[in-house]
């Protein structure tokens, strides 16, 4: 057997229901167009039943048995490796062996997505190397496995954003199905954001999953509120960019950054510079899992309704800007290089 097909996935960003997602609660989510390219060529190898691995932004050069089981993510490469092996588990006929290549401009452990467009882009990558026309729901499930081993406790959110691309509404129901609701045009309401890289945080999303987990055993009123806040914030957010009305979206952004810092998700670092952004007459509040300590928070959004506020703005020290299209393509194929 031999063959190569070529995928990419987008990053993507939260816009409302961080954390409370996990819960059943709906999440507001848009791709966006940084991208993870995928390159996967099934073929016979000098030795048989080998995996090769190339992730050149990260110098990451590695050969394994296409055997090797991978429990936790631990070093460079592991969750890649983990996403092939669950990725292939089931085909009839496996490959002699398998070459990936990864190249991304999606920054890694931050909100923005990479580990779900991982996922997604080696499963279908590997899956089309073999010949496989995989359905995009069954990628959907295996890169929502591969993200619970990566995560622990995952929505699923991430993963249906970056295969799906665009404006999603999503929600986790009691039975373990996740709905989505795809927002035609909405990516094109969404110009009262900007996204500002904070910082690498401290704590993985699996770390900050767990601090969450474990606070609600301890407060459960306290988080429960907090979730009601986000999930009020989620559906008025959805309402708002459906009648496109860019200004009701900066007091939504300021419920839900307060009720995330009551869930203690926002290092007090983060939370000084978001005051400073509410004091000039914005709004902030972190994108992703955020943090416990430390300066930075990975993503976040930066609101205001005039685009000439956002002209003048100056971020905090040490932020980065990303000027990216919201709502952009899923999943799509690529040429291989």
């Amino acid at each position: 057997m031999s063959g190569e097909a070529a995928v990419s996935a987008p990053g993507k960003t939260i816009l409302f229901g961080e954390h409370a997602a996990v819960y059943g609660h709906p999440a507001l989510v848009a791709a966006l167009d940084h991208r993870m390219t995928v390159t996967a060529r099934a073929s016979t190898f000098s030795e048989r039943g080998m995996l090769r691995l190339e992730i050149p932004s990260l110098r990451i050069a590695r050969t394994v048995a296409l055997t090797q089981t991978v429990d936790a993510v631990k070093e460079p490469g592991d969750l890649a490796i983990l996403a092939v092996t669950i990725g292939t588990a089931d085909l009839i006929r496996h490959p002699d062996g398998f070459h990936i290549r990864i190249d991304s401009t999606i920054p890694a452990g931050s909100g923005f997505g990479s580990s779900a467009a991982l996922a997604v882009a080696v499963v279908a990558a590997c899956r089309r190397a073999c010949g496989d026309d995989i359905a995009p729901d069954e990628i959907a499930r295996l890169a929502s496995s591969i993200e619970r081993h990566q995560h622990g406790r995952a929505s699923g959110v991430d993963v249906q954003a970056v295969l799906r691309g665009g404006v999603l509404l999503c929600r986790l129901s009691d039975d373990g199905f996740l709905e989505r609701e795809e927002l035609p045009g909405a990516g094109a309401r969404l110009d009262a954001f900007r996204l500002f890289h904070s910082g690498v945080p401290n704590e993985t999303t699996g770390e900050m999953v767990g601090a969450v987990r474990r606070l609600q055993d301890r407060e459960p009123a306290r988080v429960r509120e907090a979730f009601e806040t986000i999930a009020a914030a989620t559906r008025d957010g959805r309402a708002a960019l459906l009648r496109g009305d860019g200004a009701a979206l900066v007091p939504l952004v300021l419920r839900a950054e307060a009720a995330l810092e009551a869930i203690g998700v926002v290092p007090g670092g983060v939370i000084e510079a978001i005051r400073a952004i509410e004091a000039e007459g914005g709004a902030a509040k972190i994108s992703g899992a955020g943090g416990l300590t430390g300066a930075g928070a990975g993503l976040v959004l930066v609101a205001h309704a005039e685009p000439e506020w956002h002209e003048r703005f100056t971020p905090p020290k040490g932020w980065i800007a990303h000027r990216v299209r919201l709502g952009a393509e899923g999943l799509r194929s690529e040429i291989a290089a």
